[in-house]
């Protein structure tokens, strides 16, 4: 099955039919659930109120043995509970759940939700008490944020990296790491902090449907458990040391200054009824965790067989536990969260109100769609108006690079087409869905669909025109678009030095020949690498790029072509950004965006300009060029390219 697909489909919206009701709604508990361990004694407690009789299975090792079996006693709450007297730290447990509804099976093992640890995605839970200290997680407002998209196998497994731990937690931790027989050019951890990225966005760690022995690739979209780590990246995947080893992580990017989202997947689960793939959920409450049609069969906006029901009190209880677990025992800075859409508005209002009542400052955004018919209204874009998240701009993405249902369609950055959608996305949305510059994610790469490498060479491959010199030009103006915008900017790893998966569009599922990362191509392509460098170092020095509403960026953001007596070349976006802050040490900015194939010279407004960035590289000093580029009111800027100035005050 193809486990991602539906973050490839167009949107589509919700069905006016409500899900089926389930009896278990009318109950809820705000007991602890899971099993709550102390040296003397631990206490086990599931919620599952249509059960006639629950089981707690305990063993002494992970795979095999005996166990030794207790029935639990039935609470009003819902809620099944057992103590055990004595030590049960590194215990392993499962549970077995019977009734009269039909798709119970006593005979079935289960993990229990709320397990901090399991051993795998069908294997047993771990009772648990880790207390790894995490390192405190970096502060800096909202604005300041450059996130850096992540899949931690890939990230770390190229034998030529020189991380000992390759496709592991630990592997993350390791410093001074370089590309083989290279010393100049790092890799791993150094490398985050040398880009210059903040904010580091991990696709799932939650427990997923993988064949770990068989080191069977995955994305993690395929969630079975969200409390416990995948077990894929622990150095033992029986036991865990899975727990500690994501704290030394996270603690280990936390102390180089780099925050931790984390992407989670609440809109579905891989649990299947009708493939005999039942793990916790539909085995201890069937048909209470997933929308039902009145049929009784699922409901599937995710497009991979089921929608998790976010809106139902237990649901909802459970995402927002979860969420506030990682929050808190792992030090986490934030959630991206797949196919929000599905996720019900009032679920994710509070998920946004529970989490900030934590910290002002943890990152949350999603994905403003679903992937097919979904009962529920879809959280689209714009819903998230003054709600306290972000969403990811897919109009200024297509805008960019041209729309990813259509791989030949071209965009700003190859043609000059889509311009209107361009000066969109450089006001951070304000004038589109968004009510502050700081709820647009703005992207143009990311885990899904063709990388923007790919995208450039199989959009212009029939202009024999159009060569690989000028695809890296085209590279370059749009990451110059992404960073000098209004917003939250957002890469994929490896964007920096042109990754490519060969053309695959959709590699959820493919070995790590077509996913990891080449450092190698960090070398090979240097001064793409170094314009990314120079554009998020640029971005981080000047406050004018990182307007926080949307008053601000009204009185600041001002196209060329709207100005008196100016006007801009066909194929070209230019705009000033003056200061309304005032907490900048330049009074103004200037950016002119040109994707057509012609030198593009323009008027601009007087002033002492200093050029910062052009089309072949980016720094915080004014960079040594000729004085004609820009003399008098007037600017010469490169073909494909951008040229940014600044004025000092």
């Amino acid at each position: 099955m193809n486990t991602n697909s539906t973050a490839r489909m167009a949107p589509i919206k919700y069905q006016a039919t409500p899900p089926l009701a389930h009896p278990a709604d009318g109950v809820f508990s705000s007991q602890p659930l899971g099993a709550l361990y102390t040296p003397e004694q631990t206490i086990f407690r599931v919620w599952s109120p249509t059960a006639g009789q629950m089981t707690l299975n305990l063993y002494q090792a992970p795979t095999g043995g005996e166990a030794y079996r207790v029935s639990m006693v039935k609470l009003e709450d819902g809620c099944w509970e057992i103590v055990v007297k004595g030590d049960q730290l590194g215990a392993y447990y499962t549970y077995s759940a019977a009734g009269e509804d039909a798709r119970f099976d006593a005979n079935r093992e289960l993990l229990d939700p709320y397990a901090k640890a399991v051993t795998n995605h069908d294997g047993r839970c771990i009772v648990i008490h880790d207390e790894t200290p995490v390192s405190d997680r970096p502060s800096f407002p909202i604005s300041e944020a450059v996130i850096y998209e992540m899949h931690l196998r890939d990230f770390t497994i190229d034998p030529d990296s020189g991380i000992q731990r390759r496709g592991k937690y630990l592997g993350l931790t390791e410093s001074r790491t370089h590309l083989t027989g290279r010393l100049d050019v790092t890799t791993g951890l150094d490398h985050l902090v040398e880009l210059g990225v903040n904010v580091v966005q991990l696709l799932p760690l939650g427990e997923f449907h993988n064949q770990k022995s068989e080191d069977q690739y995955g994305w993690g979209y395929d969630v079975v458990h969200h409390f416990s780590p995948e077990g894929w990246y622990a150095t033992e995947r029986f036991d865990a040391r899975r727990v500690s080893e994501v704290k030394r992580m996270i603690g280990a990017l936390h102390q180089r200054g780099i925050r931790v989202t984390l992407d989670v997947v609440f809109n579905h689960t891989f649990e299947a009824v009708d493939l005999g793939r039942v793990y916790s959920f539909d085995g201890l409450v069937p048909g209470y965790y997933y929308r039902l049609k009145h049929d009784g069969t699922y409901w599937n906006g995710s497009g991979v067989g089921n929608e998790f029901r976010t809106e139902a009190p237990m649901v909802r209880r459970y995402i927002i536990d979860c969420l506030k677990h990682w929050v808190t025992e792992y030090k986490l800075d934030g959630f991206r969260f797949d196919l929000m859409g599905l996720i019900d508005r009032e679920t994710v209002r509070q998920i946004a109100e529970e989490l900030r009542a934590i910290d002002a400052n943890l990152l949350i955004y999603g994905e403003p769609w679903a992937g097919g018919s979904t009962p529920i209204e879809i959280t689209w874009k714009g819903t998230q108006r003054s709600q306290g998240w972000s969403v990811f701009n897919d109009h200024y993405r297509d805008a960019l690079k041209g729309n990813v249902f259509n791989a030949r369609e071209t965009g700003f950055a190859q043609s000059g087409h889509h311009v209107h959608g361009v000066k969109l996305g450089i006001r951070g949305a304000i004038d589109d869905f968004s009510d502050s510059p700081l709820e647009a994610i703005n992207y143009v790469e990311c885990h899904d669909n063709h990388t923007l490498w790919d995208r450039l060479k199989i959009s212009t491959i029939d202009d024999a025109r159009i060569t690989d010199a000028d695809r890296r030009a085209m590279d370059k103006l749009a990451a110059a678009a992404v960073f000098t915008s209004q917003g939250i900017p957002f890469i994929e790893a490896g964007q920096e030095f042109l990754r490519t998966k060969g053309g695959d569009h959709n590699s959820y599922n493919k070995p790590d020949a077509v996913n990891m990362i080449r450092w190698r191509d960090k070398l090979e392509h240097g001064d793409v690498y170094e314009y990314y460098q120079g554009l998020i170092a640029l971005r981080r020095a000047h406050r004018l790029f990182r307007l926080e509403t949307a008053e601000q960026v009204r009185r600041a953001v001002k196209f060329l072509d709207d100005l008196p007596g100016l006007s801009v070349p066909s194929g070209c976006v230019a705009f000033l950004i003056e200061d309304v802050t005032e907490q900048d040490d330049w009074a103004r900015a200037l950016v002119v965006l040109n994707a057509s194939a012609r030198l593009a010279e323009l008027n601009i407004p007087k002033g002492n300009w200093q050029v910062f960035g052009d089309n072949k590289e980016v720094g915080l000093l004014p960079l040594k060029m000729s004085s004609t580029l820009v003399s008098d009111g007037r600017a010469s800027v490169a073909p494909r390219s951008a040229l940014i100035l600044g004025e000092a005050r």
